[in-house]
């Protein structure tokens, strides 16, 4: 018995599949573009004795598909019995036009007069008149195509193209029942499950079921991934259901696909995956600019990305960086915006946190949809405050304002952006007077966000004004207007949980629009999905989590063990130094020779700082007290990816005696997987907490207010959270053994005894 499947689409989903055609262009060409066609369909559609907008709709079954087909024509004349329907399209290039309209145009108003016979139950012997208007945007000059049409030739054109769209559908439905097969069969890719990983898949496991979000706190070891990844898929039932693995790490979505790839090895799943990848770093072109100009990549972009995203689904489940390059070097086709395609064919998609919750680049395509049939797995997640927050904080200033006005040749965008300066060095006068670097606004300046509206309203119009005569628009003053446009769009999102922070130099105001808590922003997605798993080694405490991720009662929340034998780290703790800043001068000495003292035996090491400042202060003593035969490396300020590999790569599998100095909460403490005899141990000087300073102690009279936990938010708890990230580089299987030594004061004090996790708890004082 076949199965009849039931598929709801417009004419524009089918028509523009398989008639696809034109380039990448910019926001602001796209903006434009839509501006004046909706103007010239406007001014066309008020002509008299015309039907505008004429809805039609057909219920047709073909093959096994039960389609129900819609759309709008966009001007229908009626003379006598004879009908007339028109598609306007508007076009900068009508003196340019071949002697025939685009088919893509075309082919959506023969499928609008087939539709009509049987929507409107017209005569069928009767022909139709269609035809296809092209309007210029400039002049308004007009062009018609225009052809009479039998009920026959329709009918025939209708299902040809009906027919090659489903020829694709086919491709994926046959895959999306194979997918849901392959699910049911799913088992886990080992015979055993390490400690923990079972009631971490049997909480991710009910939390979807229950459509509810949960909090993990599971220490390295567990499988993370894998544990949260393997439930995820074996929670989907349908073939809506999509998991997003979220990361901000490289290595960590490398991770994600891999588990995949072995669940696809082992048990035979079946399942299109995306691994997405930047920008910058996924471009073949000499530069990244995209315009059919600058990049052969954009032209025809979408003309060509149709037969490659159906060559590519034919012939690969894991779409990751090198297959996605090597079709689109096959088809000449943009690769970032042939993944940003693929984005929709995949079942799950490995990505960063920006393309869910980042207001300028979050992928539209999905969250502005419902999304009810969404899950998502948060990785790292102890991440996403600082992350979120970034998103949501931007600044402008004078540079970007004399930028306008250096590129541009228009007095009313100068008077513009010379309005906006007066304002800015009210504030800047404002703060001298003061004699402040400084200051918080709790609300938001109306006039710069009017006058900001207003400049952008003024770029638009210049914009057009380049357009008519045919000049580029420079690649700065599209930046500026780019970085405008998102300054008021954080700033629509702006509340209590955020502020104003405007600070000064000798020669440069910074109007900051500042998130402090992503709570909402954070829950206006995650409350819209089917579930949410946040997850961390370090999510801890969950609670400080939980309050600042949107997360309220009906939240659940798992803190899990480790599954490693504590003792195979060696903790220890030296309270018998202060490293508080006014000490640091006066320990120097002291915290070298603990080094020293530690290093003495051999071995690899990690000593993390809260500072360059200190760590320097700290190198140069202990290159002067050194006597054994170790090699010194040092983490600095904006290394190079080279850089990073290079320090890196002196922690390998030799006997070479080695100790780096690196930062805590950076490149080196968080991230890096150093197992076996790569690394044997590290030194935390400190406590982790960030700078004080006027910004953070804002934050922390915020935190008061909200949550009666000031200094804990504000300090403590983010600051904790580097220190566990650093003292879980030395553990990373059931094979390791190394030290951990933690030098400061504050960790035999109550506040911080309490943040000890539980396989922390065989720690001991060293005398010194």
């Amino acid at each position: 018995m076949i199965t009849v499947k039931k598929l709801t689409l417009s004419v524009h989903t089918i028509v523009d599949f398989v008639f696809s055609e034109g380039d990448i262009t910019t926001l602001t060409q796209d903006r434009n573009n839509l501006r004046d066609g909706l103007v010239i369909h406007q001014t066309m559609q008020k002509r008299k004795g015309v039907q505008n907008e004429v809805f039609v709709r057909l219920n047709t079954q073909v093959r096994d598909y039960e389609l129900e087909i819609a759309g709008r024509i966009d001007m229908l004349e009626q003379l006598g019995n004879n009908y007339h329907l028109i598609e306007i399209k508007s076009t900068s290039y009508i003196d340019n036009l071949e002697n025939e309209p685009s088919k893509n145009h075309l082919a959506q108003n023969l499928f609008y007069g087939y539709m009509f016979y049987h929507y409107k139950n017209i005569d069928k012997t009767m022909n139709l008149q269609i035809s296809v208007l092209y309007v210029d945007r400039n002049t308004f000059a007009e062009k018609l195509f225009s052809k009479n049409y039998t009920y026959e030739e329709l009918e025939n054109f209708f299902y040809e193209v009906v027919n090659k769209y489903l020829d694709f559908i086919d491709v994926i439905e046959d895959f999306q029942n194979n997918k849901l097969e392959s699910l049911k069969g799913l088992k886990f890719p080992y015979e055993s499950l390490r400690n923990g990983q079972v009631e971490l898949m049997d909480a991710v496991y009910e939390a979807i079921n229950d459509k509810t979000t949960l909090f993990v706190c599971a220490p390295t070891g567990i499988g993370k991934s894998l544990g949260t990844l393997f439930p995820a898929l074996k929670s989907i039932l349908t073939k809506q259901n999509k998991v997003f693995y979220l990361t901000a790490k490289s290595m960590i979505k490398e991770v994600a696909r891999d588990n995949l790839n072995l669940m696809r090895k082992s048990s035979g799943l079946r399942i299109k995956s995306l691994l997405m990848t930047a920008k910058e770093k996924i471009c073949i072109n000499d530069c990244v600019k995209c315009n059919p100009k600058d990049c052969p990549y954009a032209k025809d972009f979408y003309k060509k990305v149709n037969d490659a995203v159906v060559d590519i689904y034919t012939h690969e489940d894991d779409f990751n960086y090198d297959s996605i390059v090597y079709y689109a070097y096959k088809y000449e086709i943009c690769p970032f915006e042939f993944q940003l395609m693929l984005s929709l064919y995949s079942d799950c998609i490995i990505c960063d946190y920006n393309y869910v919750f980042d207001i300028r680049v979050y992928l539209r395509r999905f969250f502005d949809f419902d999304t009810s049939n969404l899950i998502l797995l948060i990785d790292e997640a102890h991440n996403m405050y600082d992350r979120v927050c970034g998103m949501y904080t931007i600044a402008i200033n004078f540079k970007l304002f004399n930028t306008i006005i250096e590129h541009v040749n228009d007095k009313d965008v100068v008077n513009g952006a010379n309005s906006l300066i007066v304002t800015l060095k009210q504030y800047q006068t404002d703060l001298q007077l003061r004699k402040q670097d400084a200051v918080k606004y709790v609300d938001l300046d109306m006039s710069i966000i009017d006058n900001s509206e207003s400049l952008l309203d003024k770029l638009e119009k210049y914009f057009d004004k380049l357009h008519d005569f045919g000049e580029e628009i420079p690649e700065e003053l599209l930046n500026c207007y780019f970085e405008l446009n998102n300054f008021l769009k954080i700033a629509e999102h702006y509340s209590p949980d955020f502020f104003v922070w405007v600070t000064r130099t000798s020669d440069e105001l910074n109007y900051q629009i500042t998130c402090v808590n992503p709570r909402e922003l954070i829950k206006a997605r995650t409350s819209k999905v089917l579930s949410t798993i946040f997850f961390s080694a370090t999510l801890h405490p969950l609670d400080y989590y939980i309050s600042l991720y949107g997360g309220d009662k009906s939240s659940r929340k798992l803190f899990l063990p480790s599954p490693f034998n504590q003792t195979n780290l060696e903790l220890n703790i030296n309270p018998h130094i202060s490293t508080k800043y006014n000490n640091r001068e006066n320990t120097k000495y002291k915290i070298a020779y603990q080094i020293h003292d530690v290093i003495k035996s051999g071995g690899k090491y990690l000593v993390y700082f809260p500072s360059y400042q200190y760590l320097e202060m700290v190198y140069q003593v202990f290159k002067k007290i050194n006597e054994t035969d170790i090699t010194l490396i040092k983490q600095t300020p904006d290394m190079t990816e080279t850089e990073k590999n290079h320090f890196l790569n002196h922690y390998d599998d030799s006997n070479t005696n080695l100790v780096g100095f690196a930062v805590l909460g950076g490149l080196f403490a968080e991230g890096i997987d150093l197992k076996g005899e790569k690394l044997n141990g590290v030194i935390i000087v400190g406590v982790g907490l960030p700078t004080f300073d006027a910004f953070r102690e804002e934050l922390r009279t915020y935190f008061d207010q909200v949550y009666h936990k000031g200094y804990q938010y504000a300090y403590i708890y983010p600051g904790f959270n580097k220190v566990l990230q650093a003292v879980g580089r030395v553990i990373r299987d059931e094979n390791d053994k190394g030290i951990a030594l933690l030098i400061d004061e504050r960790y035999i004090h109550s506040e911080y005894q309490k943040l000890f996790p539980p396989h922390w708890s065989h720690y001991k004082i060293i005398d010194w």
